[in-house]
């Protein structure tokens, strides 16, 4: 007779919850995401790991670098970047169209620690910092992100954009331009107001003015061939939820819920 070993009921009620559990270490919840949600994903990720079991693995690359990995098929589960961007790449089947709006962000400034915070309270306030600023770190125009193209027609409708390029910093990345800043390589510089918001080594000036700001929308879908599916869709419910968007919010989003 088969003879049963005394932990037989504890080995079973573990091979039960194995079952039961999601299979985190075989499929963790892989988001490409642009920059501007760099420092949020990262704050949000452990506790929405520590609550719901999955394991989240980001990687952040620019709006155009996002577009082309995942058109070429990289292997992805959520896909965060602007709303633009989610839309066209649910066209080419790429992502699922039921799209969750994020909120929107604005562009901002920063200085380094320590240094003389700039006026920002004017087209004409802004303007005089661009020509007085030792150097200036901004989005390459060239390198496939969001805020570039816009920084180059906006030198130009103030008149400054020679004055600007003959001492500008080009960076790929929002992080990228915060370290310029950080290590003295750029006195001042221009990007998406979350990636500078608690930043190591900077502060955050304010946002640019109106007249001369852009608002972007931002979202997020799930990749349709994700090989986590309900992970993503869990994280996204949590991102999109109150402790999400209050963090968002702190983090100089403008969230509209």
């Amino acid at each position: 007779m088969l003879r049963r070993s005394p932990f037989w009921p504890l080995v079973s009620l573990a091979a039960y919850l194995a079952a039961q559990l999601p299979a985190v270490a075989e499929a963790p919840v892989r988001v490409l995401a642009t920059g501007v949600f760099a420092t949020s994903l990262r704050s949000l990720a452990e506790p929405f790991e520590a609550a719901s079991g999955y394991k989240i693995q980001v990687s952040i690359a620019n709006a155009g670098e996002v577009a082309s990995r995942v058109a070429a098929g990289e292997a992805t589960d959520l896909v965060m970047s602007s709303s633009a961007g989610i839309t066209t790449l649910a066209r080419q089947n790429a992502l699922a169209p039921n799209d969750v709006v994020i909120g929107k962000m604005r562009l901002g400034v920063a200085v380094r620690s320590g240094a003389a915070v700039p006026d920002l309270a004017s087209t004409e306030a802004f303007r005089t910092l661009l020509l007085s600023a030792a150097t200036i770190a901004y989005i390459d125009p060239n390198g496939g992100g969001t805020s570039g193209p816009f920084f180059e027609k906006m030198f130009a409708s103030l008149g400054v954009a020679d004055a600007v390029h003959a001492k500008a910093v080009l960076c790929k990345t929002g992080s990228e331009i915060v370290s310029a800043v950080a290590s003295g390589r750029a006195a001042v510089g221009m990007t998406q107001a979350s990636e500078i918001v608690g930043a190591s080594g900077v502060i955050f000036a304010g946002y640019l003015p109106d007249a001369q700001n852009l608002t972007t929308a931002y979202a997020a879908s799930i990749a349709t061939r994700a090989s986590n599916p309900k992970g993503a869709s869990a994280f996204l419910e949590f991102i999109a939820g109150p402790t999400g968007s209050d963090r968002l919010r702190r983090a100089g989003w403008d969230i509209e819920r």
